[in-house]
């Protein structure tokens, strides 16, 4: 590319300075040429007695040097003065010079050259605005619009090709075309009040209807402005497709003027140019006041970002979404939601934009409004929640100061009993040994209870001190510390691979050590019993360990019933127990973050499920680890129910 652009001036070279040499011998040729003719005409002026043929010569240099610059002007000086020396001066036909004409000599010298340098000047502004206009010309002619210049009769005294093929003809028919031609007959009062305006405000923008050579009207675009004195120029751009487009638009948007929606059709400038049914009902002006109005202006619309953020959005992708606030006819402020898309036409450019606005004021009020009760909601949970928990401790110290002021009293009717029964033995008769004997049952039984129930209270005030614990481990002692309760029975163990645990090592013991008696009691009839200890992989989150026995089950539809204290499912005579153990287990569960629930059928055993997070070391707590304290005296003399 750069060696074909240097190229190019060396090719042009010659032709240039052919032309230039053309120009040269031109300019120099007319001092001869007016030097001859001016000794002509001063010859037959002689003839005839006029003698004043020095003035004749002044006019060739003069002649001369404006048209052909100071160079020719000064050879026409001297071809006049040895012309005129010769021809007029005395002695006649001689080339002497007198020293008293040396003056007028040098005084047509100068005159040469003074007219010479005007020429030049001239021909230099001559140059420059020739320059100009050519660059206007070109301009104007790579225009893609039509401009025209108007004098201030309207008719017209510049056009580019783009306004001859508008109006349909020639461009050398162009030229002296009246203004009020190219004006439909209703818009022509219209003329002198266009003019009046651009002229007083400098510029002009509007809409009108052209009329073409064959009568055929265009709708155009028009920006008309001042062009130097009583001049006019006018930007005329054909906006038939963008028109075309628009009144597409228009007649799609008709069909849903039956929406309930407001749908607005808006011109690039955003002026209304359709209105439906449901615009009028949102906002409460008609089609006709709505018509021609900037939309921002007329809603006042608020965004949600700048408009020109907005304009923006649509301009790059064709569409914008999101809520505004708008001001009805009665003042009354809405929020809509809308949907904006940007129509083109042929040659890319915008043509029409459709805003499809819905009301959800009743909608964003409720919103507010549930937003607000849900605070209040929240607050109130905190508050019943702050006075459950009160509650709860109430109760819990109250169930622990009962259960432990009624062991000295149970202990005592237990043990006055046995001194009863000891001295009274030999004198009662068999009816009043059955009585003691119930009552000892029953004292035995309630200290059960109320040993139970103080340990359960127990779980709820004490701390949990979690640490990692080898939950097999927990399990063999567990099964090892049972086993002379198991002397004489056939059970078959199976204990699976189990996790590591991150939990409260005495409160799990205390979790299985129920789980695992109650799985040893419900096979008690089975003659081959069969207990299964194992874990699974639930979800990533949690680890899952199972105690399976196949015992007599349980109906599942009792199975809420299941962790309720003193809840039962079976009687005291078949089993015995206190009905807290699972209470238990499931209150311990639950301080860890997890859940129990269980899997049975009547006389097909049943399956306990106990899931507990899988928390790693690096959630410990401060002052948690596997150094914290696992002493729990609270639980040492407690036994699986």
């Amino acid at each position: 590319m750069l060696s074909a652009a240097s190229s190019l001036p060396d090719k042009k070279k010659p032709a240039t300075h052919l032309r230039f040499l053309q120009r040269t011998i031109v300019r120099y040729s007319l001092a001869p040429l007016s030097v001859a003719i001016s000794l002509g005409i001063g010859l037959l002026a002689w003839r005839y007695g006029i003698r004043h043929q020095f003035s004749m010569f002044l006019f060739a240099i003069a002649i001369t040097a404006w048209y052909g610059g100071v160079g020719p002007g000064m050879v026409a000086v001297v071809f006049s003065t040895l012309v005129y020396d010769y021809f007029y001066n005395e002695p006649l036909y001689t080339l002497t010079v007198p020293y008293e004409d040396i003056p007028d000599f040098l005084l047509v010298l100068l005159f040469g050259s003074l007219v010479g340098w005007f020429g030049a000047v001239r021909r230099g502004a001559e140059d420059a605005l020739r320059t100009s206009e050519e660059k206007y010309r070109k301009l104007i002619e790579a225009a893609p619009d039509a401009i025209f210049v108007w004098d201030a009769h309207g008719k017209c005294v510049l056009a580019n090709g783009s306004a001859a093929r508008l109006r349909g003809c020639r461009e050398d028919e162009v030229a002296g075309l009246s203004l009020a031609d190219t004006y439909a007959p209703a818009e022509r009062d219209l003329l002198q009040e266009r003019f009046d305006h651009a002229r007083n405000q400098g510029a002009l923008r509007f809409e009108r209807q052209f009329l073409r050579q064959n009568n055929e009207v265009v709708p155009v675009e028009i920006s008309l402005s001042t062009a130097g004195e009583d001049q006019y120029q006018a930007v005329v751009r054909d906006i038939s497709d963008r028109k075309e487009a628009e009144e597409e638009l228009r007649k799609q948007a008709e069909l849903l003027s039956l929406a309930h929606d407001a749908i607005i059709v808006r011109d690039p400038e955003s002026r209304i140019i359709f209105w439906n049914a449901g615009a009028k009902k949102t906002y409460g002006w008609s089609a006709t006041e709505a018509f021609g109005r900037l939309s921002h202006e007329l809603l006042q619309t608020r965004f949600p970002v700048s408009r020109h953020a907005v304009d923006a959005a649509l301009q790059e992708h064709g569409e914008w979404e999101g809520e505004l606030t708008h001001l009805t006819r009665q003042g009354r402020a809405i929020v809509v939601t809308s949907r904006q898309s940007l129509r083109r036409d042929e040659r890319g450019a915008p043509a029409a934009i459709l805003e499809i606005n819905r009301d959800v004021t009743d909608r964003k009020q409720a919103e507010e409004q549930i937003h607000k009760m849900n605070e209040e909601l929240e607050q109130r949970v905190i508050e019943r929640t702050r006075e459950l928990q009160a509650v709860n401790k109430e109760l819990e110290a109250f169930a622990y100061s009962i259960s432990h002021d009624l062991r000295a009293p149970v202990r005592h009717i237990a043990g006055f009993t046995e001194l009863l029964q000891k001295h009274s033995g030999p004198v009662l008769d068999d009816k009043s040994h059955h009585h003691i004997e119930m009552i000892l049952d029953s004292a035995n039984r309630m200290g059960s209870l109320v040993d139970d129930l103080l340990a359960f209270s127990r779980i709820g005030r004490a701390e949990t001190q979690k640490t990692t614990v080898d939950l097999a481990q927990i399990v063999k002692s567990i099964v090892g510390e049972l086993a002379p309760d198991t002397l004489g029975r056939n059970i078959t163990w199976h204990v699976g691979d189990l996790p590591m645990c991150y939990c409260d090592p005495a409160m799990l013991r205390l979790v299985f050590a129920n789980l695992i008696s109650n799985a040893l009691k419900f096979t008690r009839t089975r003659d081959q019993a069969k207990i299964e200890i194992g874990s699974l992989n639930h979800k990533p989150d949690e680890i899952v360990i199972f105690v399976k026995d196949n015992g007599v089950g349980f109906d599942l539809k009792y199975k809420d019933k299941l962790f309720g204290v003193f809840q039962r499912l079976h009687s005291q005579e078949a089993f015995e127990g206190t009905g807290i153990g699972l209470a238990t287990v499931q209150r311990i569960v639950h301080r860890h973050g997890g859940k129990v629930w269980p899997e049975s059928s009547v006389d097909h055993g049943a399956t306990f499920y106990v899931a507990l997070p899988k928390l790693g070391k690096e959630m410990l707590q401060p002052g948690e680890g596997e150094g914290a304290s696992v002493t729990r005296n609270v639980y040492q003399d407690e036994e699986a129910v």
